[in-house]
């Protein structure tokens, strides 16, 4: 069997990514705490515009060594728009890693050097092409808890006009209106699923029992 030679630039990239990695590894003189856990290490195996996985090298709580991986999705924003006649709008859009379409508040990501707010308001005009004059935020949930750090800030919308959607590439979105009673039953129903859909619209409805014409 004849081998072939390895390119020497190949073996200089090799070398160079070997090192990129100890790099990224953070090996602690000391231990770090992080609760009941002891944090020994912490190396970064890949990032991409949307999340960073790293694997950690610890001491578990019940004194034994193991691993935990975290991954760090981007912040992310959730918006309910609503209008004057008790309507919300909700998207329904093919999601790839369910492999299936679903119905969700608009959602997305928080750019870099952008608030919350901004963002929000951003995916509500690419979304569906909607501006909201009036915000109430509503607070921040958290999807995932025990190996991922995602947390979502939520909106209320009012004081809504509309103007041309412009989706990303990937997004095939159709913009629903129903009334806001039935998206909360759609929530009890399951037909939404997304987390930051189901805790927003069951805290805006919360919200909104106290105002005028509202049961």
């Amino acid at each position: 069997m004849h081998l072939l030679p390895v390119p020497r630039a190949a073996t200089a990239e090799r070398h160079s990514n070997h090192k990129l990695r100890r790099q990224r590894m953070s090996d602690e003189s000391h231990p770090r705490p992080n609760g009941p856990w002891q944090v020994l290490g912490s190396a970064e195996i890949y990032r991409d515009p949307w999340l960073v996985l790293t694997k950690d090298d610890v001491i578990r709580p019940d004194g034994r060594p193991g691993t935990h991986t975290v991954t760090r999705f981007k912040d992310g924003v959730s918006v309910l728009p609503l209008d004057a006649e008790g309507f919300v709008f909700l998207t329904e859009e093919f999601h790839y890693a369910q492999g299936r379409r679903g119905i969700e508040v608009i959602s997305g990501g928080v750019e870099a050097g952008e608030d919350f707010l901004s963002a929000a308001a951003r995916e509500l005009r690419e979304e569906v092409g909607i501006v909201a004059s009036r915000w109430m935020p509503l607070g921040v949930v958290d999807p995932l808890t025990s190996q991922a750090i995602a947390p979502i800030s939520l909106f209320l919308a009012e004081g809504l006009s509309f103007v041309e959607a412009s989706p990303d590439g990937t997004e095939t979105i159709r913009r629903l209106r129903v009334p806001f009673a039935e998206a909360v039953e759609m929530v009890m129903r399951s037909e939404i699923t997304h987390s930051g859909s189901c805790v927003l619209i069951l805290k805006a409805a919360r919200l909104l029992i106290g105002r005028p014409g509202r049961q």
